[in-house]
């Protein structure tokens, strides 16, 4: 679960970089429009996405893998019951 969290900290660390890097190419937040750094921006924010979603599919294979072992522990017992 600890490698989970560090995918985590660290895409949701890389979008929020991005989003500074994102907002510094805006006339709001630096001195005009910047498209190569939009761009720069943007193409960094796609690793990061990326290791969010490996995050989250990490923590689906295990929560069904806690699923399955669940399921087979039923499913034994019942059958132990039905005397199969």
């Amino acid at each position: 679960m600890i490698l989970v969290r560090i995918l985590q900290a660290v895409g949701v660390a890389g979008l929020l970089a991005c989003a500074n890097l994102a907002w510094e190419s805006t006339p709001w937040g630096g001195e005009a429009w910047n498209r190569n750094r939009m761009l720069y921006a943007w193409a960094g924010a796609i690793p990061a996405l990326a290791l969010l979603g490996i995050a989250s599919m990490i923590a689906t294979l295990r929560r069904q893998t806690a699923e399955i072992a669940a399921l087979r522990e039923t499913l034994a017992r019942i059958e132990g019951r039905l005397g199969a």
